[in-house]
């Protein structure tokens, strides 16, 4: 079965360009700073700050009792500030528990936050700890530990992969045309990043062996989006595999979590789901918001 190559316009479900995720600021070439260095700067400083704000909390009642200290005995100096403390604590967990948990970083007292308040635990409590232990897994393998597998794509609840037309456009067909897909982890200065990965197509049948899936940039006049085989690595896109409340325990969705800088006149797919579009009677597919993002299922060999 052969395929059309996409056309100048395309009638789509859903538009990257319509919708942007998170913050794109470009780097500052002139000057001479970068958009990492600003970001890191950026939370430093918030960071210092946030932490400057505690202590002044913490200290503040002991500040002020100072002023009583020759006043009165050491043991009732001290008996008077502890029972400040205690109210002040047991006002704020009572009265706001949220703010006092997430705020002042008590990632240690978990355990007694969620006695009094089991939702707590939807929340992180420090920038360490993360809030969900329990890693998915799909087909057995956890979602953070498919590097190198090797598997096919296939929509959840149908007989539909993910194939490859002739030009290397990704689109949906049977498993006798469905290509095979390595998974690749991703790096960012020596530190993997969880449950991303690039994808390689590794079908030695295919004109397309040993291509990279990625995205093809959104245009001026927003067309694009669509998904494709390049032979150059440096073009991959990393995706992070996502399972949330709308995919079975054995599904998945794929996120672009494209970072690098494109031209003036291009713009990625990032934060958009890997999806299926229409153009003309054809299938193709491409990048589209939550709602349209296509349940897949990982079919390993």
């Amino acid at each position: 079965e052969k395929w059309a190559s996409p056309p100048a316009v395309m009638e789509r479900w859903s538009d990257p360009a319509h919708f942007r995720v998170g913050v794109n600021l470009p780097s500052s070439v002139e000057d001479g700073i970068s958009t990492t260095k600003m970001m890191t700067t950026v939370n430093e400083v918030m960071a210092r700050s946030l932490n400057l704000m505690r202590l002044g909390l913490v200290a503040a009642p002991a500040l002020v009792q100072c002023f009583y200290i020759h006043s009165v005995g050491l043991i009732s100096w001290l008996f008077r500030l502890i029972l400040i403390y205690v109210l002040m604590g047991s006002i704020c967990f009572i009265a706001v528990p949220d703010q006092l948990y997430n705020g002042m970083g008590m990632g240690m007292f978990r355990w007694a936050f969620e006695i009094f308040y089991p939702e707590i635990a939807r929340s992180n409590g420090s920038l360490q700890e993360p809030a969900e232990k329990s890693i998915a897994c799909i087909a057995g393998c956890r979602i953070n530990n498919l590097r190198m597998k090797r598997l096919k794509l296939r929509w959840h609840g149908s007989e539909r992969y993910l194939c490859l037309s002739q030009d290397g456009w990704a689109v949906t067909g049977d498993e006798k045309h469905a290509v095979s897909i390595e998974m690749h982890q991703v790096y960012w200065r020596d530190a993997m990043v969880p449950d991303t990965y690039t994808l390689r197509v590794m079908d030695a049948t295919s004109d397309f062996h040993q291509h990279w899936l990625s995205f093809k940039p959104v245009n001026h006049l927003r067309f694009g989006g669509w998904l494709a085989a390049y032979s150059h690595e440096s073009k991959a896109s990393p995706y992070k595999v996502i399972v949330d409340t709308s995919c079975t325990p054995e599904s998945c969705k794929l996120l672009c979590a494209w970072t690098d800088m494109l031209p003036p006149s291009q713009r990625s797919c990032a934060g958009f789901y890997i999806a299926e579009q229409i153009c003309g009677n054809h299938l193709y597919v491409g990048h589209g918001a939550d709602r349209d993002s296509a349940i897949l299922d990982m079919v390993f060999e």
